[in-house]
């Protein structure tokens, strides 16, 4: 007699991602890109950068540059206040840091879902992969690889 196994359906996969307000968004990217959260204190300046570079910290001998992520996206100016926290990305050949204005949490996601619609392309955020509600709250998942890149074009 043959017994009949069923199938359970796993737990749907899920990403691991830090989020973090740029007043008043909720952004958000997948953990395995950060190595550390700083305050970003004391930062030096760096001459003959883009806008977007805050400046640069020491971390554990290494210098790191700071990003401010508002200016990177165009947003309004923001001031450096006792939430503000510099995101370090984890990698072998960079050493670069998000500036943002609060660090929220980590979230569990759906690693699945439908992607950013845009009714009229000419809105399209190229650096936004999918926006995620979270139970109310809407999470911006940012596409690290795509600022990198974007980055990347102003030093080459």
């Amino acid at each position: 007699m043959m017994s009949a196994v069923m199938s359970r359906p796993g737990p749907e996969a899920r990403l691991q991602v830090i989020s973090f307000r740029l007043e008043p968004e909720l952004l958000g990217f997948e953990l395995h890109h950060l190595e550390k959260v700083i305050e970003p204190g004391a930062m030096s300046f760096v001459p003959r950068v883009p806008s977007f570079i805050r400046g640069a910290v020491n971390l554990r001998g290494k210098v790191v540059a700071v990003v401010d992520l508002r200016d990177f996206f165009a947003m309004s100016p923001g001031e450096i206040t006792i939430d503000s926290r510099a995101l370090i990305l984890a990698s072998e050949t960079y050493h670069l840091g998000f500036l943002v204005d609060r660090v929220e949490r980590i979230e569990s996601v759906p690693r699945s879902g439908p992607l950013v619609q845009f009714p009229d392309p000419s809105d399209a955020n190229p650096y936004v992969s999918r926006v995620i509600n979270l139970g109310g709250r809407i999470l911006n998942l940012i596409d690290v690889d795509k600022i990198l890149m974007e980055m990347e074009n102003y030093f080459i």
